[in-house]
C-alpha cells in the first residue's frame, strides 16, 4: 500500500501538493532513495509544513525528527498529526519560528540529515540558507525545488499572492505577497559547491510511474531533488 493511504489525515491537513499520487511519488524520491541517511538519524525538516516528511522520517526508521515551521497553522496540524497518529512525544520537537532565525540556536553536529523541501525557491536569501545549515555539520541534506528554467547563473525572482492568507516576514511586517526566488539548476549547484557540498540530483525518470499528472513539474525539471553531502 502507498505510504500516505495508510496516514490519510495528511490528504486533508494541507491542500498543498496533497494529490495521493504525487504524496506518494514524492516519498519513494525524498524518503525511500535516502533510508541510508534517514535510519538511525537525527533529522531536521525545514519548513516542516503540517509535518508529513517529518513523520514519513520516523516511519521509515530515524532517531528523531526537529520540524522548523514559520506558519502557526501548519506548526499546530504537524502537532495535531503526531499526536493522531500515537507518535511519541519525544522522538520529535516542531518548533514556531522563521528557519532564519531558528538554525542558529541549533547545536552544530546535533543533526545528522537536514530535509530542505520548497524551502529554498522560497526566499531570496539562498546563500545565507545553505551557509547555515552547513554551519551543522549534517552528514546529508536533501534537497527538493522549484528551478528557473533560464540559461546561467541566475535567480528569477516572482511575487505571488499568498491566497487571502497574511504571513509574517522576517522583519515582524505583515505580507500579503511573497517575494519568491527561483534558482537556475547552475546558480543551485554553484551555491552547493561554494557552501562546501557535493552533490547529486535524483533521476526522476528511474521511478516507474504511469500517472505524471500531478508530477509535471518534475517530468518537465521545473522542479528538481538533490542530495549532497559537506565535501
Amino acid at each position: 500500500m502507498p505510504f500516505f493511504d495508510q496516514y490519510p489525515r495528511f490528504y486533508e491537513t494541507s491542500h498543498i501538493g496533497n494529490e495521493p499520487n504525487r504524496l506518494n511519488s514524492r516519498y519513494h524520491a525524498l524518503i525511500g532513495a535516502n533510508l541510508d541517511c534517514i535510519q538511525n538519524c537525527s533529522v531536521l525538516d525545514l519548513g516542516s509544513h503540517d509535518g508529513r516528511w517529518s513523520f514519513a522520517a520516523l516511519k521509515a526508521g530515524a532517531d528523531q525528527v526537529l520540524g522548523i515551521e514559520a506558519r502557526s497553522d501548519f506548526h499546530a496540524r504537524a502537532i495535531e498529526n503526531f499526536q493522531a497518529y500515537s507518535i511519541p512525544e519525544g522522538s520529535f520537537s516542531f518548533v514556531l519560528g522563521d528557519v532564519f532565525k531558528q538554525l542558529p540556536e541549533v547545536s552544530p553536529g546535533s543533526i545528522d540529515t537536514v530535509f530542505c523541501f520548497g524551502v529554498l525557491y522560497c526566499t531570496t536569501y539562498h546563500q545565507l540558507l545553505l551557509e547555515l545549515i552547513a554551519n551543522l555539520k549534517p552528514k546529508n541534506l536533501v534537497l527538493d525545488t522549484f528551478v528557473s528554467m533560464l540559461p546561467d547563473s541566475v535567480i528569477e525572482l516572482r511575487v505571488v499572492e499568498t491566497n487571502g492568507d497574511i504571513l509574517a516576514s522576517s522583519s515582524g511586517a505583515m505580507l500579503r505577497t511573497l517575494l519568491l526566488g527561483y534558482p537556475s539548476r547552475r546558480a543551485i549547484e554553484l551555491m552547493l559547491k561554494n557552501a562546501g557540498f557535493r552533490f547529486q540530483y535524483f533521476d526522476w525518470h528511474r521511478i516507474t510511474l504511469e500517472d505524471w499528472t500531478s508530477l509535471k513539474d518534475y517530468q518537465e525539471g521545473t522542479r528538481v531533488t538533490l542530495r549532497a553531502e559537506l565535501a
